[in-house]
C-alpha cells in the first residue's frame, strides 16, 4: 500500500478536511501516502452524513469560508475527488464495512475508494513506516 498510511476513523468534516488535505501535500511532496476510511469516517461517508466536532460547529462557517480562500473546498465528496486526482490511494475497509451492514451491494463506497480487506489492511499497517490517525 503505503509507507505512510493516515487513518480516518472520525467522520467529521474537520476530519476529512485535516486527512486528505495532509494526504494530498504529502503525495505532492513525494511521500508514499495511503488514507483508511475506517468506523465513523467510513459511516458519515457511507451515509452521506458529516458535521464537524462539537468543538468546531461555532467555527463552521469562518472554516468554510477560509477554506475556500485557499482554494480548498470542505465537501469531503469534493477533497475525495482532490485526493484521487493527486493519486492519492483511498480504501474503505471492508470488515467495517460489513460491521455497518453494508454487504455489497446494499451500499456502495464513493468513486475512486477502494474497499480493503482485513488481512490485506493488517499486513499493510504493520509494512507500513508509519501510522496516523487524524
Amino acid at each position: 500500500m503505503s509507507e505512510i498510511i493516515i487513518l480516518c476513523k472520525e467522520g467529521t468534516i474537520n476530519s476529512y478536511l485535516s486527512t486528505l488535505i495532509i494526504a494530498i501535500n504529502g503525495k505532492r511532496l513525494g511521500k508514499d501516502v495511503a488514507v483508511v476510511f475506517l468506523q465513523e469516517g467510513l459511516a458519515s461517508l457511507i451515509d452521506n452524513k458529516f458535521k464537524y466536532a462539537p468543538g468546531l460547529e461555532d467555527y463552521a462557517e469562518e472554516i468554510k469560508k477560509n477554506a475556500a480562500e485557499m482554494g480548498i473546498s470542505t465537501d469531503p465528496y469534493d477533497l475525495i475527488k482532490m485526493a484521487n486526482n493527486a493519486k492519492v490511494p483511498l480504501f474503505a475497509c471492508y470488515a467495517w464495512m460489513k460491521l455497518l451492514g453494508g454487504r455489497s451491494p446494499k451500499f456502495e463506497i464513493p468513486e475512486g475508494v477502494q474497499k480493503i480487506e482485513l488481512a490485506e489492511l493488517l499486513e499493510e499497517l504493520i509494512k507500513a513506516e508509519k501510522v496516523i490517525t487524524l
